[in-house]
């Protein structure tokens, strides 16, 4: 797990099922028979039956359904009622609040609401001031990019309650590589383009596709991959019978990835479109 809020938590630390998997694992994988018999139905709700005063999966998710709401309305009144020259520095100072906000709660056991919907108008108010400036030269891609995403994070949910796809130590080890490796890259090309030689991400191909396209997809897979990794650790949790007021921490977890995801998305489209 490489999710910075979800990474030192005791309560995130013990694997265990998906909401939908009933049942035990054996050595040769999981047992089907058991999940689907009655005395495992039984046992399953039996173990999801969470005392009071303790968190549950619903309770996560509502209050991501929460944050990303805020975030939202955020974005959408920075990105109408400031003008367009206001929109870069507010993105960065926003950006940079953020990010202060964001070692905070990794350093916090436990979030409280108000940290947790800080953070939220935060990153609301410099992801919508910096949608709303790239739309202006490349008029279509915000709308794009929120479809986009919603339909990314939509896919993973599914895959999540599926069973279809879980993560391993190894596989969040790769991950977590291809994430240092594209800050590496990010920065030598950031140097490269502050000397003036080349933009790599639009001036190499790989297959005839711009290396940034490659590069966003791979990293598109990755965060997808980490937030089924978000969404499993909600799960160990509640297992762990964490505390009601804990689904705070959990949200912003989640929503931590999930903006991450629109941001690759955004830089994505913005290729594609500024490519045409």
């Amino acid at each position: 797990m490489s999710n910075p809020i979800m990474e030192k938590n005791p309560y995130f630390k013990n694997a265990g099922m998906r909401p939908n998997q009933m049942g035990q694992t054996t050595e040769y994988g999981f047992d089907y028979v058991g999940r689907y018999s009655p005395q495992g139905y039984r046992e399953a709700q039996a173990d999801y039956a969470a005392p009071a005063g303790t968190m549950t999966y619903a309770n996560a998710m509502n209050r991501t359904a929460v944050l990303l709401g805020v975030t939202l309305l955020s974005g959408i009144v920075t990105a109408t009622l400031f003008p367009l020259s206001a929109l870069p520095p507010i993105a960065v100072f926003g950006s940079l609040a953020a990010f202060a906000a964001g070692i905070v709660i990794a350093l916090r056991r436990v979030i409280a609401a108000p940290l947790a919907v800080g953070y939220a108008v935060l990153e609301g108010v410099s992801l919508g001031a910096l949608t709303r400036y790239v739309d202006v030269f490349l008029p279509g891609v915000a709308l794009q990019a929120v479809i986009a995403t919603a339909i990314i994070v939509g896919v993973t949910l599914a895959l999540h309650y599926s069973g279809a796809v879980r993560t391993t130590p190894r596989g969040m080890k790769i991950a977590l590589a291809a994430v240092f490796g594209a800050v590496i890259f990010s920065f030598v090309n950031m140097g490269f383009m502050w000397f003036g030689k080349t933009n790599m991400r639009t001036d190499i191909t790989v297959m005839g596709l711009p290396l940034g396209v490659v590069i966003g997809v791979v990293m598109l897979l990755v965060a997808a991959y980490i937030l089924i990794g978000d969404f499993e650790a909600v799960q160990y949790a509640v297992e762990n019978r964490a505390p009601e007021n804990f689904g705070w921490t959990c949200a912003v977890g989640i929503v931590m990835t999930i903006l991450w995801i629109y941001v690759e998305v955004l830089r994505l489209v913005m290729i594609l479109a500024d490519n045409r």
